[in-house]
């Protein structure tokens, strides 16, 4: 591995948080070691930009045979893939990542409003799936795990828990959506901003080659997003603001005339994505934790609580995810 070019990339900050720390550093070198280390048993040349899919897996059963296959011995893997330019890697390590660990996080979520003796109530002797788990399992898993969460609270409970969704991230990430509506007239101009800030990263995304998250971005996708405004960064009618989540896999999405896989493309959910394709029904329950996630930015801007609903979800059979978004009293204009 090139350890002198990783530590400063690392240093640099631009594709991973800033002031790592030195043991952390020595860590993801570690991890990348040994990941290399284990291709060169069968390939003595392969280095780490040649990897591929199969032979992350086969490291993280590797991992997982010492209970190794934590998320930030994952972390670390990423970021290399980054540095090294493995685009094939980076993208297999988020969809590892993705629903790596949200099932322990709601899990924690529950311990942490209503107790340990509650959780241990609701979800006896359930287990969270360990990260790297099959995404193909995923929704047999997540359907128990949301049968013990519907019997054991109720429905308002159950609301709650699953609105605080772990990939939201907290308030302060979210610190620039309070300073664009502070400097706004209103609401409207505050999400004219969102859009056009929306729409620009997208474009650095295409003209760097770099991911949106998971996913290259191309010019069939800017121009679909720039003529969807409630995807852009959602639009207010009335009350309420409307917004449609851009699709998980666009450029496949737009492309695709089958609406199985076109669903398929659009979902971003790790936890069910999967029961598209397989026909396995998912509680309609699920889509609050997306709920939760789009309103994230929007309570970090108004400094309250907003309410949200789910209008359409592809896992109810739509082909798109749409929410309306309550504006709080004091910022609705007349």
């Amino acid at each position: 591995m090139d350890e002198t070019g990783f530590r400063e990339f690392l240093r640099e900050g631009k594709r991973a948080p800033k002031g790592l720390s030195e043991a952390t550093i020595r860590s993801h070198i570690r991890m990348v070691k040994e990941f290399e280390a284990l291709l060169q048993k069968k390939s003595p040349k392969k280095v780490f930009n040649k990897a591929r899919e199969r032979d992350l897996s086969k490291f993280i059963k590797h991992l997982a045979k010492d209970d190794r296959n934590t998320f930030g011995n994952v972390i670390a893997l990423l970021r290399y893939a980054r540095f090294s330019g493995n685009r094939h890697l980076e993208v297999a390590l988020l969809e590892v990542l993705q629903g790596g660990n949200i099932l322990q996080k709601f899990a924690d979520n529950i311990e942490r409003k209503y107790g340990k003796r509650r959780r241990d109530e609701i979800l006896g002797d359930f287990k969270p799936p360990p990260i790297g788990t099959s995404p193909k399992k995923m929704p047999s898993i997540t359907t128990e795990f949301l049968c013990r969460l519907e019997s054991g609270l109720d429905h308002k409970e159950m609301r709650l828990i699953l609105l605080d969704s772990p990939d939201a991230g907290p308030p302060e990430y979210y610190a620039d959506e309070r300073k664009m509506l502070k400097a706004s007239k209103d609401v409207d101009e505050y999400l004219r901003k969102r859009r056009k800030k929306f729409v620009d990263e997208l474009k650095g995304h295409m003209e760097n080659g770099t991911l949106f998250y998971n996913q290259p971005i191309d010019q069939d996708v800017l121009d679909f997003v720039k003529g969807n405004p409630e995807i852009a960064g959602g639009v207010r009618r009335g009350s309420r603001i409307y917004c449609t989540k851009v699709p998980y896999m666009a450029i496949e999405y737009l492309k695709e005339k089958d609406k199985k896989l076109k669903r398929y493309y659009g979902c971003h959910c790790p936890l069910a994505r999967e029961s598209i394709l397989s026909g396995k029904k998912m509680s309609r329950n699920l889509c609050t934790c997306s709920a939760g996630y789009e309103k994230a930015p929007f309570e970090a801007a108004f400094g309250e609580p907003v309410k949200i609903e789910v209008l359409k979800s592809i896992l109810w059979g739509d082909i798109v995810c749409r929410f309306a978004l309550e504006i709080p009293e004091g910022y609705r204009q007349a």
